[in-house]
């Protein structure tokens, strides 16, 4: 009983942080706004590459909360991982941002960008941890 509650509040975590992701980027930590020209910085497309990541994160959140069987579970919390981490460095390691260090694609989405995609990781790798246990539980039983 104490297993199901500890999973169900790790898929809460996982779909809301995933969710702050998602829409944090576009409202609160976005990036750099347009240039004088009407085009855009680099930044600018870390942050959509963000979003994405977000929603694709939403979703696999949404199923974690869904599907019932706990290998299934540990599979898609275990998925979760690596796209969470992907999420968390695409600014500056795999998109350049601005030149600039001061800049708000430094000093604001990027922190919150790799706050919010390692807690997500942390987060879904406990939950796999504990459905792995869960179903290995319900195996001997």
């Amino acid at each position: 009983m104490k297993n199901n509650r500890k999973l169900l509040i790790l898929d809460a975590a996982v779909l809301l942080l995933s969710a702050a992701l998602c829409i944090g980027t576009k409202l609160l930590f976005h990036a750099c706004g347009a240039k004088e020209d009407g085009g855009w910085m680099n930044c600018h497309w870390a942050e959509c590459a963000v979003f994405a990541a977000g929603i694709a994160l939403t979703v696999s959140g949404l199923l974690l909360c869904t599907v019932k069987g706990r290998g299934q579970r540990a599979g898609i919390a275990l998925g979760i991982v690596p796209a969470a981490l992907t999420a968390a460095f695409l600014p500056q390691n795999v998109i350049p941002l601005c030149m600039m260090n001061t800049m708000r694609c430094h000093s604001v989405m990027r922190p919150a960008v790799m706050v919010l995609g390692c807690l997500i990781a942390v987060c879904a790798l406990t939950d796999n941890i504990l459905s792995l246990k869960a179903a290995k539980e319900e195996d001997r039983a």
